[in-house]
């Protein structure tokens, strides 16, 4: 078994955690997942542990970028069509969502029993 390097912490949006851990499956990677709270993001958020060897660390980083990468999306949003009270009419607009932060911290030891 190949020794760990790295151990890469990611903050994503919980809207993005279930696609995230079925990709890391897919590609054999282990984690830990645990449901966390903070103002990175500002809302709800997960948190993902993954021990990582050198030669697959820039693989994992591109895999989470992709999957939790900032994209742009259109939501259906009601506005005022008068101000300051008025109708509301049904309007699309363009929002980001997705993003996140990744951590690299190096591995001194690591022991698996």
């Amino acid at each position: 078994m190949e020794s760990l390097n790295s151990l890469i912490i990611c903050v994503i949006r919980d809207q993005d955690a279930a696609k995230l851990m079925d990709v890391l499956r897919d590609k054999n990677f282990s984690f830990t997942k645990l449901a966390s709270t903070g103002g990175f993001l500002r809302e709800g958020n997960t948190t993902f542990l993954v021990g990582v060897v050198e030669a697959r660390k820039e693989e994992l980083i591109s895999l989470v970028k992709k999957v939790c990468g900032r994209r742009e999306e259109i939501v259906e949003s009601t506005m005022p069509v008068n101000e300051p009270i008025g109708p509301y009419v049904p309007q699309a607009v363009k929002v980001t969502r997705g993003g996140g932060v990744l951590f690299e911290v190096p591995i001194d030891r690591y022991e698996r029993f």
